[in-house]
């Protein structure tokens, strides 16, 4: 295969030549790594002719970007390039906007520039625009052909209007909150699993201590009861319904819950989340009462059937090719790459007749996410009740699985035949393959930005703050071609002026605070930018050294536009890691590559205690003669919660494993069956954490933190 032909689509395709590791290693990408991703972006590899007319095609002066970003409120041009034009010509013009609202107008001009390409030449214009208030339009051009043209030229593209920075509250308090994994939390109301109940009462908590926010893991629907991890969606526009508090349902029969009290108390009193039992308790009882819905309300088109129906029109077709998805997943499987040909395509005649025929399955679906709305909803409203400024912080995971629901609705921007992932750091020395396909940015710019919109709109809705998963991902994301390692992976550009704007414009409409999840091998350049545009950066304690040196970043030096934590639900809790608890487990599933890799871990583990010590000690949180002590104690646990809490971030956050005392982390990445990962119940009932919670609130009004 031609080098020069794969080099040049490459660059023209965002594929990087090279990068930089951790170790701050070079890695050039090899030319099979580039024909990889080529293929996975939907490119004929196989096809050198039809390759070099691509690349050509590719390098033509396109008529219009297919996306134009700008700022709200201020005039700006668009470059329109037409062919073989000369002297002044006529540009009619037309912009709609999102409620179909139509301007039109011409303009005559003659070119700023004319350049040749191909033998033909292009003249360049621009045409003067706005200024425009924040939104998405439909710019579209009507402009007279030349000599040489075959007729008239007709082009349209995306404007992104959108305010300079993402929301932010008039109020910018230092402020503090907790975070946790809502499946684990046991209460004696639950159903085996932590729900919007639970949840609720955990706001409580939290309000009545000063704190302003409640975070949880992603809410996304996952391919229950097969794969529990809220990483590894089927869809992240809509959502698992085992977190329902089905009680709190109005078709929720109370006299049926006799009936139910011995599963019920089966599921509570496992050491773990029965995922599957809890699963098909909940589905059956809520099939239950869809049917009781459906029979009472809709119809008869009562108050609550008009409200669906208002859901359901407001969803529009996402939420009808995701309750479709689901109806056809329970007879062919939920990989739709493996469905029946006709059914592969969500707009087809088959896949409509089939809904047609399931309306009453599809409209099941539709009713779990109604419920689902309600209850965030609801939960939203109580935390402005409480005065929580934030109140729900949510989560958006980076992807969504191959054959998934997703996949299916917007399958023409996502890869086929690649993963997104990460190159091999210190944490993972293999690499990491994340196991779902990137999107294409060529195929996302195109058509639109429809999924990355939709996706983000879903997810602010009821949230206060919203946390990105690995934001570095609009910049620039890792992808490794089927069938190679992750150490042979590339990097592929990603629009992320667009992609940046496109979040402000959300976050602004639903009031929403962004936290940017910048961990990892991290562009200062990217981090600079996600801050301009006042996303939040994800600060660790132990992540914040003043390298090259080992020593902690001191509390003064942390940005103010920042979100602040000692760990994650994949790092090592406080307790456990200060014990070292989470490398014995490690040690013990065969997870360090060799015993020397152990050693050096340890070793490195009692250096950073030492260094934790040392830093406390420099600010006075605890006496020059504290003694390092073996385990974990409470005074030595809020003198760093403390430490956090004098920081100008304007978050803090508080793990609940970290209030309960435990040592096990929700989530060992890399341990596959060997460890519970997602399944792991809090050591106690959420009944005690008022008490449990009040030492970390005190120890931030010492600080002057929270209400």
């Amino acid at each position: 295969m031609d080098e020069q032909l794969i080099n040049g689509l490459a660059e023209e395709m965002g594929i990087m030549p090279d990068f930089y590791d951790i170790w701050g290693i070079r890695h050039d990408v090899t030319i099979e790594t580039k024909v990889g991703v080529l293929k996975a972006m939907g490119l004929p590899v196989e096809d050198e002719g039809a390759l070099r007319a691509f690349l050509e095609k590719k390098r033509q002066p396109p008529v219009l970007e297919p996306s134009v970003v700008a700022e709200r409120n201020l005039a700006f041009k668009v470059n329109v390039c037409l062919p073989s034009c000369a002297g002044r010509i006529p540009i009619r013009i037309s912009l709609e906007d999102e409620k179909k609202a139509v301007r039109k107008w011409s303009v005559r001009q003659t070119p700023e520039e004319v350049t040749e390409f191909g033998g033909q030449k292009y003249g360049r214009y621009l045409v003067d625009v706005g200024p425009l208030p924040q939104g998405y339009y439909m710019f579209s051009i009507h402009a007279p052909g030349g000599k040489r043209a075959a007729g008239d030229t007709r082009a349209s593209c995306r404007l992104i209007i959108a305010p300079r920075t993402c929301y932010l509250p008039g109020e910018q308090m230092r402020s503090w909150g907790v975070n946790l994994a809502l499946h684990g939390v046991r209460s004696e109301g639950n159903w085996g699993i932590g729900d919007f109940r639970d949840l609720g009462r955990i706001m409580d908590v939290v309000a009545g201590l000063g704190g302003d926010f409640a975070g949880i893991l992603p809410l996304h629907q996952v391919p229950l009861p097969e794969s529990v991890s809220p990483y590894w969606p089927i869809s992240r526009l809509y959502r698992n319904f085992i977190f329902l508090d089905l009680e709190g349902i109005p078709e929720f029969d109370p006299a049926g819950r006799a009936g139910l009290q011995q599963e019920i108390d089966a599921l509570t009193a496992a050491r773990e989340v029965d995922y599957g039992g809890v699963y098909a308790l909940k589905l059956r009882v809520l099939r239950e009462m869809f049917a009781r819905f459906y029979s009472e309300h809709y119809p008869a088109r009562t108050e609550r059937g008009l409200a669906f129906e208002a859901f359901m029109g407001k969803e529009g077709e996402p939420l009808l090719n995701y309750a479709t998805f689901m109806v056809l997943s329970e007879v062919h499987g939920m990989n739709w790459k493996d469905w029946p040909q006709e059914l592969k395509d969500p707009g087809s005649g088959p896949v409509n007749e089939f809904r047609r025929q399931n309306m009453g399955k599809v409209l099941f679906h539709v009713y779990v996410q109604w419920a689902i709305d309600c209850q965030l909803k609801g939960l939203s409203e109580r935390a402005a009740r409480l005065g929580m400024r934030a109140g729900l912080f949510l989560d958006q995971a980076i992807g969504t699985v191959s054959g998934g629901a997703d996949d299916w609705t917007f399958r023409d921007c996502f890869a086929s035949g690649a993963s997104a992932g990460a190159p091999p750091d210190e944490f993972n020395l293999k690499g990491q393959n994340w196991g779902f396909p990137p999107m294409v940015p060529q195929k996302m710019r195109e058509s639109g930005y429809a999924a990355f919109i939709g996706t983000v709109s879903k997810n602010m809705a009821h949230a206060g703050m919203l946390r990105i998963d690995h934001a570095l991902g609009l910049f620039r994301l890792f992808w490794i071609p089927e069938g190679m390692e992750p150490s042979q992976g590339a990097y592929v550009k990603y629009p992320a002026e667009e992609m940046m704007g496109i979040l402000a414009i959300e976050s602004g409409r639903h009031k929403t605070v962004i936290v940017a999840e910048d961990l990892g091998t991290v562009d200062p350049a990217a981090r600079e930018a996600l801050m301009a545009r006042n996303m939040l950066s994800y600060r660790l304690l132990i992540y914040e050294r003043l390298y090259p040196s080992p020593d902690l970043v001191p509390p003064g030096q942390y940005p103010r536009l920042a979100f602040c934590a000692v760990s994650t639900h994949d790092l090592p809790t406080l307790y456990g890691w200060w014990a070292g608890h989470d490398m014995q487990v490690k040690r013990s599933l065969s997870l360090y590559p060799s015993e020397d890799s152990y050693h050096r871990d340890l070793a490195a583990r009692e250096r950073d205690r030492g260094i934790i010590l040392g830093a406390l000690k420099k600010e006075g949180l605890i006496s020059d003669n504290y003694e390092m002590p073996s385990d974990m104690n409470e005074e030595l646990m809020l003198a760093i919660y403390r430490h956090l809490g004098r920081t100008p971030c304007l978050y803090v956050s508080v793990s609940i494993e970290d209030i309960f005392k435990s040592f096990e982390q929700p989530n060992l990445p890399g341990s596959g069956d060997g460890y519970p990962n997602w399944k792991i119940k809090t050591p106690m009932p959420i009944g005690s954490m008022a008490g449990a919670a009040e030492p970390f609130a005190a120890s931030f009004r010492q600080e002057g933190r929270g209400r």
